[in-house]
């Protein structure tokens, strides 16, 4: 067992590692994502249909990221070249650098929510009562939707030093005291929220649609591939970030009762958004279902704005939610910038110079994304289903080392629940991976006929299989030419080899 060098870094708690693993966890995806998927998907069956994907999905991938992270004390790269051996460090960068490229934009997501925090605090609501639903479409498209976005870039540089200038300080100094702070803020003014909308008339319609059940609906395919696809996204499981914190992680640290908890801990934070945003708009919408389905731009920043405006006591409702909003998306964007920085450190580089050069690289690429939205748009597709393969990364790893030897040596030895199928459930993510991927691969092909093969330009070709496949190619590519200097420069670590 790798133990953590005197003068390292490491979390001073349990409840501050829960914390900074449960911060990454919870996101936009629990809070703008998951009201829209369980509208879309016809209310109790798809939570139901949740929570099985967490625990033969989430729940494993979880425990391998975390186990790598604590066994090695390495991240994505280093963590690969000492349990595999040094061919198989160009596929720990990759797992990192997918979860890099999602950091870049989503830092543009954060930027966003911190404009709409202003505009609402220096009286844009009230505009919205008179200018109504075309005002809030026309402030958004003038702000995000404009080709070049410049205001949505001088937010998105904002959101990067933000969180730049928090991880540079480290875990005990910053990272694990914000997020002791932002998540326990995060459920706090959720559930003050949920208070206030469940007071609005006809709120309980949108409760009611949230927990019904039909039978007929476990028998569509399409609502478990949402399922699956919304635990993957919401809980983190397979994005690499639970490695990386895992390497400042006690050395008793209880592996799969962490996993057990922050993946229901995320899915409780959904849940008291679901409850949030589908009673708000059962009970203020003409047509609910038309504004669940707007998308999480279309839902959040115009429609909810809106409504907001337009109800008795919207403002608190309106500060409340975008509050939880911010500090949601700068827990995870912490997350993704650690990453790169902890995968820098690992290569020789100090802290301060991993913040300053994934910094540089997240301004640089994300910029992009910030400056134009159809840019936007492909980098999420690409790199959000990129994670898919992460995950996938992970499982091979992890029967190649020995599903069972790492449960012996590692986790059962710290834990206290001991559920091993639920940890054998790692080998059967091929079998999931393949079902998503190929669904999304169809999908993204129907929706360009005959062109489905074409990647430029991407601002055209935004969703083909295509453009997908040859950035993750091009990425492949780089790293596997790389991988002889980066197993040179992988000598610096938070600890010592695996024994």
């Amino acid at each position: 067992m790798a133990e953590i060098k005197q003068g390292g870094e490491q979390f001073t708690s349990r409840w501050g590692l829960l914390c900074t693993i449960l911060g990454m966890a919870v996101g936009t995806g629990n809070i703008w994502r998951f009201p829209r998927e369980v509208a879309s998907n016809n209310g109790g069956a798809f939570l139901i249909a949740c929570f099985i994907a967490i625990i033969i999905w989430a729940v494993p991938l979880i425990c391998a990221e975390s186990v790598f992270g604590k066994k090695t004390r390495f991240a994505n790269a280093g963590a690969f070249k000492v349990l595999l051996g040094g061919h198989w460090t160009w596929i720990g960068a990759f797992c990192g650098m997918v979860c890099v490229m999602v950091g870049a934009y989503y830092a543009v997501v954060l930027g966003w929510v911190m404009k709409y925090v202003l505009l609402i605090c220096t009286g844009f609501l009230g505009e919205v009562a008179t200018g109504g639903v075309e005002l809030t479409t026309k402030t958004w498209t003038e702000f995000a939707m404009a080709v070049p976005a410049w205001e949505s870039v001088g937010w998105f540089v904002a959101a990067v030093i933000i969180a730049a200038l928090i991880i540079s300080r480290g875990i005990q100094g910053s990272i694990e005291v914000a997020n002791k702070i932002m998540i326990p803020a995060v459920f706090i003014l959720l559930a003050i929220l949920v208070v206030r909308v469940l007071m609005i008339p006809k709120a309980i319609d949108g409760l009611e649609y949230m927990f019904h059940v039909e039978a007929a609906d476990f028998l569509k395919p399409r609502m478990w591939l949402n399922a699956f696809t919304q635990a993957a996204w919401s809980t983190g499981a397979g994005w690499g970030m639970f490695h990386v914190y895992y390497v400042y992680a006690a050395k008793d640290e209880d592996i799969e009762l962490n996993a057990f908890t922050v993946a229901f801990g995320d899915t409780a934070a959904a849940m008291l958004a679901g409850m949030c945003v589908l009673p708000a708009v059962f009970a203020l919408a003409p047509d609910p279902m038309a504004v669940m389905k707007s998308g999480a731009n279309g839902l959040t920043f115009v429609n909810l704005t809106n409504l907001f405006a337009n109800t008795t006591g919207g403002f608190l409702m309106a500060i409340l939610f975008f509050l939880a909003l911010t500090s949601a998306a700068l827990s995870s964007l912490i997350a993704m910038l650690e990453l790169a920085c902890r995968n820098l450190m690992d290569m020789g580089f100090t802290r301060k110079q991993g913040t300053l050069y994934g910094t540089i690289f997240f301004l640089v690429v994300g910029g992009f994304s910030a400056a134009d939205n159809r840019i936007f748009e492909n980098q999420d597709f690409t790199w959000g289903v990129g994670l898919l393969m992460v995950g996938l990364c992970y499982s091979v790893a992890a029967m190649k080392y020995g599903v069972d030897k790492l449960w012996e040596e590692d986790i059962k030895p710290c834990s206290d629940i001991q559920v091993k199928w639920m940890w054998s459930c790692i080998k059967l993510f091929p079998i999931w991976f393949a079902g998503v991927w190929g669904i999304w691969v169809y999908d993204a092909a129907t929706w360009y006929p005959g062109e489905w093969f074409k990647f430029w330009p991407i601002t055209t070709y935004i969703y083909t299989p295509g453009v997908m496949v040859v950035e993750w190619g091009l990425m492949f590519l780089v790293l596997y030419l790389l991988n002889g200097a980066m197993n040179k420069r992988l000598v610096a670590s938070n600890a010592n080899v695996v024994n």
